[in-house]
């Protein structure tokens, strides 16, 4: 069986690749246009793919790079402005759902990348490792700081165990 077409590769990863890149810069527009431009790269890169086995870490790596590069050039540009205005405002989540958005967007971007890519999208540390192109130890270091993070966000959300409950 020979290798997936891209518009196959496409149809398979888009969804994936988009959620990732919404999650990693919460701007879902821009999260659309960097997954289109990872596409249009991976397209031109195919070719460089040396294990089709590890398709999706390769396409989170593409998008990932194009994350960072929008972020160095906003940054420079935000540098060189004389002055900002201000992004029109998303969709508000609420409840639960914002305060775990709220712990994500308090992450580093490195650091929520590699916990998009491990407990969201199902990558092992190493995969994430060599996604993010960060060193093994620091993607662990990632996913248990973002892991505990999380875990105290969630915490206000558990029931309380009846031994925990005072009853006068």
């Amino acid at each position: 069986m020979g290798e997936p077409s891209f518009e196959t590769i496409l149809r398979t990863h888009q969804g994936a690749v988009r959620a990732f890149l919404r999650r990693v810069c919460s701007d879902a527009a821009l999260a659309d246009d960097l997954a289109q431009d990872a596409f249009i790269k991976a397209y031109h890169a195919l070719d460089q793919l040396s294990d089709p086995t590890k398709i999706r870490s390769w396409l989170f790596g593409i998008a990932y790079r194009e994350f960072l590069d929008h972020a160095r050039k906003k940054k420079r540009r935000r540098r060189l402005s004389l002055g900002a205005v201000a992004p029109e405002p998303a969709a508000v989540p609420s409840g639960q759902a914002l305060d775990i958005e709220r712990a994500m967007d308090s992450l580093p971007p490195d650091c929520r990348a590699v916990v998009i890519l491990c407990l969201l999208h199902g990558l092992t540390q190493a995969e994430a490792a060599t996604t993010t192109g960060l060193p093994l130890g620091t993607v662990k270091s990632h996913v248990t700081r973002g892991k505990a993070k999380l875990q105290a966000v969630l915490a206000a959300y558990a029931p309380a165990r009846k031994s925990d409950r005072s009853f006068a």
